[in-house]
């Protein structure tokens, strides 16, 4: 994938989520906040639509019942939780947003930009990213083996793959660090 890099965002070893103590730093790239702001903001526009039935929304938003003679239950269950579950993850999703608004400059440059998480707002960054990955994944119809590598960069959907690529590692790296085995700086 190291070809693909090259157009998108910095390539893994430009990852930076490191564990200090009990917090988490997220150091990105002004071009990788700003992928972010416009998957954040892609995303929260498909959690408003109202009923949206696409295989994004069911991917995001799965049945509780499976079996298709439950479809009185399942109406019965999405009337009453689907609303307050799309208002947890706008919640999130907003909050994370915010964090990434007030991001400090880092290294002394006005191109890197740090995000200090506390455990709770790491739990709503992982949330997040992984609502976002999930969509894109979903909307580019990538399946198990997909192989991004065999990707063009003449094909239209190609930076959305670096994105959906590039998503994939920061929730690694994140939940690494979450879990402890992240470095510490």
């Amino acid at each position: 994938m190291s070809k693909r890099r090259q157009a998108g965002p910095p390539d893994d070893d430009d990852l930076r989520v490191v564990r200090r103590d009990s917090a988490i730093f997220l150091r990105l790239h002004e071009r990788e906040v700003q992928v972010l702001q416009w998957v954040f903001s892609d995303l929260e526009r498909v959690l408003d639509e109202e009923e949206a039935v696409d295989p994004v929304t069911q991917r995001l938003f799965p049945r509780a019942y499976l079996d298709p003679t439950e479809e009185g239950a399942e109406n019965q269950w999405q009337s009453l939780v689907h609303g307050d579950l799309v208002q947890t993850r706008l919640s999130a999703l907003r909050a994370v947003g915010l964090g990434l608004d007030v991001a400090t400059t880092a290294g002394g440059t006005a191109e890197m930009r740090e995000v200090e998480l506390d455990e709770a707002r790491a739990e709503l960054w992982l949330g997040v990213l992984n609502d976002a990955r999930l969509a894109l994944g979903t909307a580019l119809d990538i399946a198990a083996d997909t192989d991004l590598d065999d990707l063009e960069p003449d094909d239209p959907r190609y930076e959305a793959y670096v994105v959906y690529d590039w998503l994939t590692h920061l929730l690694a790296a994140l939940l690494d660090a979450v879990s402890g085995a992240g470095g510490q700086g």
